[in-house]
């Protein structure tokens, strides 16, 4: 076996340990289902030649036959299948979807931390693509791979055991050569399948992409045209994928019939092994014949291995590209400590720094200080680091140099949940999240009740609009779709409010506001906020020269006055 191939099975047992007693069971079902339907053929096979032969017979042999136990076994044999093929699928695909939850789970928590940071220079297409259709592909690795090869394994033992006991080792030996040769000719598919299934995925990679960039930008491409130029496209790659999914199914097809027919030609190898045991007596006829049945039925086992084989290696590259998402390494974090805050209502700077990666610093040396009730503007051009400082400020990011201090502790120092849970942060592209008003509302705090929904909406001028528009129950569609870009502000503003954290960050609050409805927020948010160390990052000179103390960045250097 290959590194890769051992690296993607230690993966699979790292991941599927702990439900391993309950697919150790899924496993022992499906094992008994195939060996009772491989029983059943061979069986009935020879109570039909063994009464055949009596038949034939002298009188006295044939009433001594005994019909009634092999047709009890036979009934037996029918029901045992049934009902192990009915528990198989219970109990395997309980253990499967188990896995896949907690998968999902573990994989969107490892992804989290690293946006922003390590994984920022993956679209949330690829990101959607990894945590759906990633891990989707990861529900036949046990069902659809692992299950029916230790199957398939386990019944060849069974062949060779009975092959051995009843025709001898010329038996078990022919059956050997061909299940070699059946385990290359798997191999090889799974060779020829690795390309188009590298292609195929590279071409759904990209489809899932830029089906969420479309519908992100929906209104964009609707009002410049973009449709048709689209569909043409995508038109093209599905066809490009319909004949990559045609070329696997061929394969597939091809070792599934070469593989049945080298089963086919193992029992009548078999039924010819057993010519000279049957003419010495050794073995009788019925059960030769039964032994070629048990063949023919073990056939059945071997059907889904095609598709096994050849999906392999697509499991094989699904596990890389996941290992290197939860393998890369967490951004270092701002807050790093165990002491918690005490609100005092002062925020500190010092001598801070912070730099992107091979690019000069955004500000360095930045010192400034803000108390409750004298908020702060910081102002700059596009690019010149209002929101990497909000960030900052937040935890969201490491500075490089310098200290923050809020309620006698510096962040560094401080534990993460802690530190964070003293701000609020309104950041620069709102977050809305399919559902209702209320529910968006109650990400920043789930015990609010209707009258304290409806107090922060006033507070944020959009309580007489979602009256208008049906209430707290509200369905605001993808993104906020249902709602204006001012209205989504102020919802997200909503948000912001109803946390109420000691220090409230806003980064560009009044954008998509009329002027009118921005100077009223204003006014309503220097009210509301008059308790707490408020921080604006903001384009508006207006709002900028309202606010006590002002923080210019820019290329000359940050400017406090």
């Amino acid at each position: 076996m290959s590194e890769h191939n051992d690296t993607a099975v230690a993966w699979l047992r790292t991941h599927f340990h702990n439900d391993r007693h309950r697919l150790r069971n899924a496993w022992l079902l499906a094992l008994a289902t195939a060996l009772t339907g491989m029983g059943l053929l061979g069986l009935s096979g020879w109570f039909i030649s063994a009464a055949a032969l009596a038949g034939l017979a002298a009188a006295g042999p044939a009433v001594a036959f005994n019909l009634l136990a092999p047709s009890a076994g036979i009934r037996a044999l029918a029901m045992g299948r049934t009902v192990s093929r009915y528990f198989e699928r219970l109990v395997s695909h309980d253990a499967t979807f188990q896995v896949m939850q907690r998968l999902r789970t573990q994989l969107f928590n490892a992804i989290l931390p690293r946006i922003p940071g390590p994984l920022s220079y993956l679209s949330s297409g690829h990101l959607l693509e990894r945590l759906l259709g990633d891990v989707e592909r990861l529900e036949q690795a046990w069902l659809g791979q692992w299950q029916p090869g230790l199957v398939a394994a386990a019944t060849a033992l069974v062949m060779l055991a009975l092959g051995w006991l009843f025709a001898g080792p010329l038996a078990a030996l022919v059956m050997l050569t061909l299940f070699a040769l059946i385990t290359a000719l798997l191999i090889t598919l799974s060779r020829r399948a690795a390309a188009p299934l590298q292609a195929r995925m590279d071409i759904r990679d990209q489809m899932r992409s830029q089906l969420v960039q479309t519908l992100q930008g929906l209104p964009d491409v609707l009002a410049y045209g973009l449709r048709p130029r689209l569909l043409h496209d995508w038109q093209g790659r599905l066809g490009t994928l319909a004949g990559l999914e045609h070329r696997l199914a061929l394969q597939q097809a091809i070792t599934q019939a070469l593989t049945q027919s080298l089963m086919q030609w193992l029992a009548v190898g078999v039924l010819l092994v057993l010519l000279v045991p049957v003419q010495q007596g050794v073995v009788s006829a019925p059960l030769a014949l039964a032994l070629m049945l048990l063949v023919l039925a073990a056939a059945e086992v071997t059907l889904p291995l095609a598709q096994a084989f050849q999906r392999w290696p697509d499991t094989r590259s699904t596990i890389s590209r996941l290992r290197t998402l939860t393998d890369t390494p967490l951004p270092d974090q701002a807050a790093t400590g165990t002491r918690e805050p005490s609100p005092d209502g002062t925020l500190l700077v010092d001598n801070l720094r912070f730099a992107w990666p091979d690019a000069p610093a955004l500000f360095d040396g930045l010192t400034f200080s803000v108390r409750a009730g004298t908020p702060l503007a910081v102002i700059g051009a596009s690019g010149s680091g209002k929101s990497t400082l909000l960030h900052c400020l937040m935890g969201l990011q490491r500075a490089d140099a310098g200290t923050i201090r809020f309620g006698g502790v510096v962040q560094k120092d401080a534990a993460p949940e802690a530190w964070r849970s003293g701000f609020a942060l309104l950041l620069q592209q709102q977050q809305l999240f399919t559902g209702s008003l209320r529910d968006n509302l109650r990400l920043a705090r789930p015990d609010a009740d209707d009258a304290l929904l409806w107090h922060t909406l006033e507070r944020a001028s959009l309580a007489d609009v979602i009256r208008r528009r049906g209430g707290l129950d509200l369905w605001i569609g993808p993104q906020g779709l249902h709602l204006s870009g001012g209205q989504g502000r102020r919802l997200s503003l909503a948000r912001v409010l109803l946390r109420d954290s000691p220090v409230v960050l806003l980064d560009e609050p009044f954008t998509g506001l009329e002027a009118r409805t921005a100077d009223s927020l204003f006014d309503t948010l220097q009210q509301t906020l008059r308790e707490r160390v408020l921080i604006m990052a903001t384009h508006d000179p207006r709002h900028a020269e309202r606010l006590p103390q002002q923080l210019i960045l820019g290329n000359t250097g940050p400017v406090a006055y």
